[in-house]
């Protein structure tokens, strides 16, 4: 892991919305966080809370109505959101790529999987002794990704096309399409929805490979709680648009201090009891982002909501009091407030 204390990549308050005939959808409200070259960090939350809209926005891939309308994103020390659209293109599959959540929809069913591969390669001008990458040499690196995708029979899935391979072998194609670049961050949305367990566990253990080798920065965005444990240093825990908390994984699995993220974890089956318990659900529905309520976005379904909770919305604070002021786990809730004055 780099020893640098410069952050490959910095988010200050970045805003997204949606800009629709019903008014604007503030899909992200203002998240910040940093991420050091070969750190992985895990973005959890259910759907709607903003987790692949802030990424696309990192990436340039925002469409209309969705717009930026605020805040920075720097990597390698420099701002790209003020970057233009071939600016982007330069450093977008290049220096950060992404593995997209529906292999079948992201791969173009017209061409073959070899095409797709190495026409990623050509277009970015892998750097091979200054010279452009040729075919032949796109094809080998093809092969080589494919091969350390785990894919066997590489030579023939290269003549391929994507409804000819299983739903893992595509998600394998993405990973390979993903990292043939070398990138310096990888964005991996949802990489094992859909998958079985057996298939899950082998393409975290290729994301986890990718990193050592290259220092890869990774951030992982998902649903799934069991896997975040497996890969991340870091997680953020996203509601309604905004990071209610963050920190190292051990922190927010263990001393989770936000009433969202300890309802997630009490939401998912757990393999360390001796009896079977029920999984406690998080009642009530999501936030309507389209029209949402002054104060904390999860103050409806927050069995700890006081008066303040729906009047205003919380600071991040250290959620280990103010002695920790700098700690690096915090969370935005009143209930650390209360915590302190109580103590």
């Amino acid at each position: 892991m780099a020893n640098t204390n410069k952050p490959l990549l910095a988010v200050n308050n970045l805003e997204v919305s949606f800009f629709t005939h019903s008014g604007e959808v503030k899909a992200v409200g203002g998240i910040s966080y940093s991420l050091k070259g070969g750190e992985v960090m895990g973005i959890a939350g259910e759907s709607g809370s903003g987790k692949s809209v802030g990424a696309y926005s990192l990436m340039g891939l925002l469409e209309p109505p969705g717009r930026i309308i605020g805040g920075s994103v720097e990597f390698e020390g420099k701002n790209i959101l003020a970057y233009s659209e071939k600016e982007l293109r330069k450093i977008r599959g290049n220096r950060i790529s992404m593995i997209f959540q529906n292999p079948m929809e992201s791969l173009n069913p017209v061409y073959t999987i070899g095409s797709q591969l190495t026409s990623v390669l050509r277009e970015h001008t892998k750097d091979l002794g200054g010279v452009k990458v040729s075919a032949d040499e796109a094809r080998v690196r093809a092969l080589e990704m494919l091969q350390f995708a785990g894919i066997t029979n590489p030579e023939y899935r290269l003549k391929q096309y994507p409804h000819e391979l299983s739903g893992g072998m595509r998600q394998r194609v993405m990973i390979a399409m993903g990292l043939i670049c070398e990138p310096s961050l990888l964005i991996a949305d949802e990489p094992t929805t859909a998958l079985d367990v057996t298939i899950q566990a082998q393409i975290l253990e290729l994301i986890k490979s990718m990193r050592r080798k290259n220092d890869m920065a990774v951030i992982f965005i998902t649903h799934n709680l069991a896997a975040i444990a497996e890969i991340c240093d870091t997680v953020a825990v996203m509601y309604g648009g905004r990071i209610v908390e963050q920190g190292p994984v051990e922190d927010i699995f263990y001393r989770p201090a936000h009433p969202y993220t300890k309802g997630l974890l009490r939401s998912i089956p757990r393999l360390d009891r001796e009896k079977a318990e029920r999984l406690i659900p998080i009642e009530g529905s999501p936030i309507n982002m389209l029209n949402p309520r002054p104060g904390c976005p999860f103050a409806p379904r927050c069995e700890f909501c006081m008066k303040i909770c729906v009047r205003q919305n919380p600071e991040t604070k250290a959620a280990g009091g103010e002695e920790h002021e700098a700690a690096v786990h915090r969370a935005a809730c009143w209930l650390i407030a209360k915590n302190r004055r109580n103590n």
